[in-house]
């Protein structure tokens, strides 16, 4: 049992980058909101950002230092790995210790299986988990509160009713990027700071983790920041910060096409410097982009993910045409946009053939840079849900190291490992090659087994590469 009677709670955040493909440090928005929102309410906070390089005995030494009541951890699937070792390593130390994010969100089965984990929290967490640090603080009574499951001394867990989603985006504090040491994780992506003016996603792909995450608390998913309040907190992040552009983070920028169009207004008369932005291709067109060309954006990401009508139809619940993927892209450039395709390969049901249809749809589109990622089935999604029941993957799947995004943990006659492997190494190859040799080369060292150690390598001349692999 936990009593902790103090005026205030000092509470550590854990967050782990470990070996990210790119090199660029990261922001999380969910953990600087909610430094804010405790620092607001009188509590004091740290963030332990271990990038990069596995360092435990870091970890613990600022656990030493900071001397803290709660250890706050977020994480995805891809990093629970980590987290979880430095949760079973603190143990001793007796402190209250808690999980966020995406992975305890859509696996609270995780809280059973980690030692030394007292709680998670679902979903989003800026009222559950001040009501939790709170109640900690008086020594109240912490296992009922919506929204965060507890464990008990014996293993059983408590499950809590849902919490509530924030309705009201503008009550919630700004962001603390203070804690992220953040002119650092901006120089890190070529002067980039990232923003987000919503929050979720309308619509309801079986591969990813959003239509999950918003069934999770009661109330409407998707939200709205006002634009005056988006406005205000990109002016205090350039007031203290050197920035060159703006990245929006957002799932779905152009979901409201009036909110677009009245935000571009307001942006380019109070801010006025390039910015980019992802979105759909069903959720915009000429006339949008055109607004967001004339407010100083310079690049729109739309994702394809496969080429393949039938297997985004079936499989992905993706129900637009190619036809509808090359307008947009086409209305993107004669607008004056630069444009970013995001792709995925390795999908149940999926094969070569396929994936090929994704390189010819690319081909045709000829984006000015390129993503793609492999396949991995989170848990929560319908995929994951497919993938087992059809044997792709096995049933201990989520006790397994969980593969990151450029490696597959499936196992389909159709489409074998070492296809797939061969299919996301050569990709951006296989559509550059004829209109950008040299394009076609730099991605091709980038996606291979060696690319990390060569980014790494080439760190002090990244950004003239990364103009051309961009198509700057």
């Amino acid at each position: 049992n936990v009593i902790i009677i103090k005026a205030f709670m000092r509470v550590l955040f854990v967050y782990t980058d470990i070996d990210v493909k790119g090199g660029a440090r990261s922001y999380h928005f969910g953990i600087g909101i909610l430094s804010s929102v405790l620092k607001t309410s009188g509590h004091q906070t740290e963030l332990h950002y271990m990038f990069n390089d596995w360092d435990p005995e870091g970890f613990m030494a600022h656990i030493d230092r900071f001397n803290p009541d709660v250890l706050a951890y977020t994480s995805d699937s891809s990093q629970v790995r980590h987290v979880a070792k430095l949760i079973k390593k603190a143990k001793p130390k007796g402190l209250f210790q808690i999980m966020g994010g995406t992975h305890a969100s859509l696996y609270p089965k995780c809280l059973e299986k980690i030692e030394g984990l007292n709680a998670i929290c679902l979903g989003e967490s800026e009222i559950s988990f001040l009501e939790l640090i709170n109640t900690l603080a008086a020594g109240g009574n912490h296992k009922s509160i919506p929204g965060v499951w507890c464990k008990e001394e014996d293993g059983t867990v408590t499950e809590n009713a849902p919490g509530c989603f924030q309705q009201d985006l503008d009550a919630i504090p700004f962001g603390d990027r203070k804690i992220f040491d953040y002119q650092v994780v901006i120089e890190s992506d070529y002067n980039r700071m990232t923003m987000m003016m919503s929050r979720g996603c309308p619509y309801d792909c079986n591969y990813c983790g959003s239509p999950a995450m918003g069934k999770l608390s009661e109330g409407k998913y998707v939200r709205f920041r006002s634009i005056q309040n988006g406005i205000d907190e990109i002016k205090r992040v350039l007031e203290n910060y050197k920035v060159k552009s703006i990245f929006f983070a957002d799932d779905v920028f152009t979901i409201d096409r009036k909110y677009v169009k009245n935000f571009c207004k307001v942006y380019k008369k109070e801010i006025d410097i390039p910015f980019e932005v992802t979105t759909r291709v069903e959720s915009s067109n000429y006339d949008t982009f055109m607004h967001l060309s004339d407010a100083g954006c310079t690049r729109v990401a739309m994702g394809i993910e496969s080429g393949s009508e039938e297997l985004r139809r079936k499989a992905l619940n993706r129900k637009m045409t190619n036809k509808k993927i090359i307008q947009s892209f086409d209305d993107a450039r004669k607008a004056g946009l630069k444009t970013k395709s995001y792709n995925i390969v390795g999908f149940p049901y999926e094969t070569r053939e396929m994936h090929m249809e994704t390189v010819a749809l690319n081909q045709m589109i000829n984006p000015d840079s390129i993503v793609c990622y492999i396949f991995n089935p989170y848990p929560g999604t319908a995929l994951f849900d497919i993938s087992l029941k059809e044997g792709f993957l096995s049933q201990g799947f989520m006790d397994d190291d969980f593969i990151s995004r450029t490696d597959t943990p499936l196992s389909m006659p159709q489409f074998p490992r070492k296809d797939i492997l061969n299919c996301y190494r050569n990709f951006a190859y296989n559509v550059y090659k004829v209109t950008s040799i040299k394009k076609a080369i730099i991605y091709k060292a980038y996606y291979s087994r060696f690319g990390e150690g060569l980014i790494r390598l080439l760190d002090p001349v990244k950004k003239p590469i990364q103009r051309l692999a961009m198509g700057a």
